[in-house]
């Protein structure tokens, strides 16, 4: 197996500035069968993944251990993504026959590339540092020393913050799975963190590599929708507007189509005004329209809500996201998500 020397790597991506750096890998495990695991508030065990019972499993793949799962002796999934597991895996596992299955869990890179800061300031450029230096060569190995016949890959791997930019991390782990597994049953499912929308249990994002770049995580403009035309135009590539948005919200965004208001004068904001029952940031434009944005979901730290006021007086537009289907379900009701200034 390929050894990996995780603080060196880090050392040579990014500044450490002397912070403490949990230097643990986190194992794969296995976790007991799903009869046992689902609807339990913990899993009845971890041992292991080499400890695995002779029964089929499903072998699920996640990106990297973030906080919870270095509480105590490493082991993945302790936290909320193990909570969603434990609830939502038989529905997020839809129409396959998983009788009798087991439990196991691999995070694709086994250390803590979030640096036990927020997901969106470290993570994704560790991620991808460890996987071209090593990183690829142990999941890989660690893969096959799993897997038997009769198992079930299930990839839930993030895409990461950065995927407007750069290949989506589960689109790389996907490519080593397809390499090193080729007639193995796998799957691909959201993050289980977004699987607290029932919506998102059951979607199985789809891979289709294009010179390196995975066309499915760009949103695709309906065929039935005009560009720059109407009152709205179309964002084929939702990148920038998912990049500020929880695991929950970017899943939503992959089934949703990005809308762009046409430019207008930003006039006045008002902050915590109430809507429909949920504390808003409310922006009042030129024509007297208004329109809010629901801070705790689309806003928590604020930064949307300060960057409207540098934006007073000029002329902006703002984006909101419909149901694919559907649209205007949201956009019609005056929701916007983000602000740019009109260009």
């Amino acid at each position: 197996m390929q050894d990996l020397n995780f603080e060196q790597i880090v050392e040579r991506t990014i500044p450490r500035d002397g912070n403490p750096l949990e230097n643990r890998p986190c194992s794969d495990q296995y976790l007991g069968t799903l009869s046992e695991i689902v609807g339990r508030t913990s899993f009845p065990m971890r041992v292991a993944a080499s400890e695995r019972t002779a029964r089929p499993c499903i072998v699920m793949v996640l990106e990297s251990p973030h906080v919870d799962e270095f509480i105590g002796t490493p082991g993945p999934a302790k936290g909320f993504t193990g909570d969603m597991i434990r609830t939502h895996l038989p529905e997020a596992l839809r129409d396959i026959n998983h009788d009798g299955f087991g439990l196991i869990l691999i995070n694709a890179i086994q250390h803590q590339c979030s640096l036990g800061t927020d997901t969106s300031q470290h993570r994704d450029v560790i991620f991808r540092a460890v996987w071209t230096e090593g990183g690829r060569e142990n999941f890989c190995s660690r893969l096959l020393s799993v897997v038997r016949p009769g198992d079930i890959v299930m990839n839930c791997c993030t895409k990461g913050n950065d995927f407007e930019t750069n290949e989506p991390l589960r689109s790389l782990v996907e490519a080593s799975i397809r390499d090193m597994l080729p007639s193995t049953a796998s799957v691909r499912r959201m993050h289980p963190a977004s699987w607290r929308n029932a919506s998102f249990r059951g979607v199985e994002w789809r891979y289709q590599p294009l010179d390196g770049k995975n066309m499915s995580d760009i949103a695709q403009t309906p065929s039935n929708t005009p560009t720059n035309e109407g009152n709205g135009y179309w964002l084929k590539d939702m990148g920038a507007e998912a990049k500020f948005l929880d695991e929950s919200a970017r899943a939503e965004a992959e089934q949703s189509s990005a809308l762009l208001s046409a430019p207008d004068t930003l006039v006045m904001i008002k902050e915590k005004q109430m809507v429909r029952g949920s504390s808003c940031t409310v922006i009042v434009m030129g024509d007297g329209s208004q329109r809010h944005m629901k801070t705790s979901t689309f806003d928590p730290d604020g930064a949307i809500t300060q960057k409207a006021k540098t934006l007073v007086g000029t002329r902006i537009r703002t984006s909101c996201w419909d149901p694919k289907g559907n649209p205007g379900r949201w956009s019609n009701q005056g929701y916007f998500r983000n602000i740019y200034e009109a260009k």
